[in-house]
């Protein structure tokens, strides 16, 4: 009996602690096809877990404000990529890969600065890798007007389970 209180804190402890190990997948985002958004930077929150930039864009008179998860500081900051890299008012061109609920957002696979340079702030969820040279190669990072989609050649719009962090299937029922 007296050892109830040590094993009912243990209890509590390990439930608060296994929230913080869990991740998100990547399902809300459609990896198939990315979309090239320009805008003017508003804010560049460079935070844990995940940092995210909101531009303002405009769309046929209308001011929208567009947000787009990248990945943790951590791995940006080997990439070059700092707490200063976006500032408000600088013009941006961010190749993401959408929402699938059509609001106004997705995942960062690369950004175009206005001084020509190209970052990758993210390293999971829509992919980079040899999609900028396809960007660049193609003309579409420089010509592309607002809201231009490319499908993503041999890229499988993934379940949730395959998005997932582990990139396991669950076992059949």
């Amino acid at each position: 009996m007296k050892h109830l209180p040590i094993l009912g804190a243990l209890a509590l402890s390990l439930g608060i602690a296994a929230p913080a190990l869990a991740h998100h997948s990547f399902a809300m985002f459609d990896t198939s096809r990315q979309v090239m958004v320009e805008g003017v930077v508003e804010t560049w929150a460079f935070n844990n877990p995940h940092a995210w930039l909101f531009i303002t864009v405009e769309n046929e008179g209308e001011t929208q404000r567009w947000g787009f998860e990248g990945s943790a500081p951590v791995s940006q900051i080997s990439r070059g990529i700092t707490g200063d890299t976006f500032k408000p008012g600088d013009v941006v061109r961010v190749v993401m890969c959408p929402l699938r609920d059509g609001r106004n957002g997705g995942h960062m696979a690369f950004v175009k600065l206005s001084d020509g340079t190209v970052v990758t702030p993210n390293d999971a969820g829509c992919p980079a890798g040899d999609n900028v040279k396809l960007w660049q190669d193609n003309g579409w990072l420089d010509n592309a007007p607002n809201f231009e989609a490319h499908l993503i050649e041999g890229k499988e719009t993934p379940s949730a389970l395959q998005s997932s962090p582990t990139g396991t299937e669950a076992p059949a029922q």
